[in-house]
């Protein structure tokens, strides 16, 4: 689809909207209303979905992940706890990220790029790409933005899409399901060996926000009208908050009042969708006190991961988004104890703790399986406590 009638597009959706109310769209409100109604489906479905497999002499188990609006593909599953921005036109960042112990490596071709420097960051990220040793973080783009200058995300693609270490592409400033549908198509035509792209589709205004269960819809009917799997999945939303800031007039302080709206809104869309949401940067890389407050306040709302702006940002952020030993430990004993009253042809499951037994219901199986799922993502050991439950 040519660039002008990609405009034209977007203005006859934009004059038939309403500009006299903001509400929540039908698709949003669909969405919530399945989220609350999940736990009702019962522990029986849950049993089917979420069963463990055993894997190793260690016991390990892995649990398989299955998003609230059907399966997500293996690219969509990856742990992103950190995201780390490093410049494009920076050969010397590009060397040191290397080290990092970021889940994801995000190579910057838009804001941290001069546009005189353009070129020549393509040609070093392609080569960082390449050049990356594998096993190791997660490999990821952020191109410019579809929504834009097309020219400038075109070049982008044209350069990055070849890699067979690419892994993922940030997608800036979506606005439209338009902009998505430009790199699916590139996609197809310069990845048909490779494996899946997973998606990080960034919301940097009001506009963004309202629409974006909109543009998941879009992408995933998109996707469907191929005979084979999909060469890229929408994997995950981001809160890019200074952007949102600047689009909505928003004034962002350190108590970040101004924002919860927003980010909590983002997070419950991302999760309608079965998608990752990716919390906001922090803005000030040597305030620590800062950083693990709006570390602990995301995970608290419901994000996965956090942006990192700095090398020195990674270890507190992943540790916000890792679960602890306990929590671990805890949710290891929930899957088990369900396991065996499923066994044991028991309807209600009870679990010791402490001196009490608690009563295990739908709701917190599901979050065992989560808490199970990120320590495994995150490399963190699961106690094999098949062993108490075995009789």
């Amino acid at each position: 689809m040519s660039f002008s009638r990609t405009l034209a597009r977007r203005a006859a959706w934009a004059s038939s909207q309403p500009r006299h109310q903001l509400s929540l769209p039908p698709l949003l409100l669909q969405g919530a209303v399945t989220a609350r109604l999940e736990p009702l489906r019962g522990a029986a479905r849950l049993a089917s979905v979420a069963a463990p497999r055993l894997i190793g002499s260690t016991g390990r188990r892995l649990l398989s992940v299955t998003a609230a609006r059907g399966s997500k593909s293996e690219a969509a599953l990856h742990a992103r706890r950190s995201m780390l921005y490093v410049p494009g036109s920076s050969e010397k960042m590009i060397k040191k990220s290397q080290q990092s112990e970021a889940d994801c490596i995000i190579f910057d071709l838009e804001d941290s790029v001069a546009p005189h420097r353009k070129g020549a960051a393509r040609e070093l990220v392609l080569h960082a790409l390449d050049a990356a040793p594998r096993p190791g973080p997660e490999l990821a783009v952020r191109i410019n933005p579809p929504s834009g200058d097309r020219s400038l995300s075109n070049d982008d693609l044209d350069i990055i899409l070849p890699s067979q270490q690419l892994e993922t592409i940030v997608v800036p400033k979506v606005e439209h399901e338009d902009d998505i549908f430009f790199i699916l198509d590139k996609a197809r035509h310069l990845r048909s060996d490779h494996r899946q792209l997973s998606l990080v589709l960034s919301v940097e205004s009001a506009a963004s926000l309202l629409r974006m269960p909109r543009i998941i819809e879009a992408i995933e009917s998109e996707n469907k009208k191929d005979q084979e799997p999909p060469h890229a999945v929408a994997a995950a939303l981001l809160f890019a908050s200074e952007d949102y800031c600047a689009a909505t007039g928003i004034i962002r302080t350190k108590e970040r009042r101004e924002l919860l709206f927003p980010r909590a809104q983002m997070a419950t869309v991302a999760k309608a969708y079965g998608l990752q949401a990716i919390d906001m940067v922090c803005i000030d890389f040597k305030d620590v006190t800062n950083l693990q407050e709006e570390a602990l306040e995301g995970r608290h709302l419901g994000y996965d991961g956090k942006q990192a702006i700095h090398p020195a940002q990674v270890t507190d952020i992943q540790r916000a988004y890792s679960p602890s030993e306990k929590d671990i430990l805890k949710a290891a004993r929930i899957k088990a104890a369900y396991e065996k009253s499923v066994r044991d042809n028991k309807g209600a499951v009870g679990l010791k703790e402490g001196e009490g037994i608690i009563m295990i219901d739908a709701p917190m199986l599901k979050q065992a399986d989560a808490i199970l799922t990120k320590a495994h993502a995150g490399n963190l050991p699961i106690p094999d406590v098949s062993q108490e439950f075995a009789s």
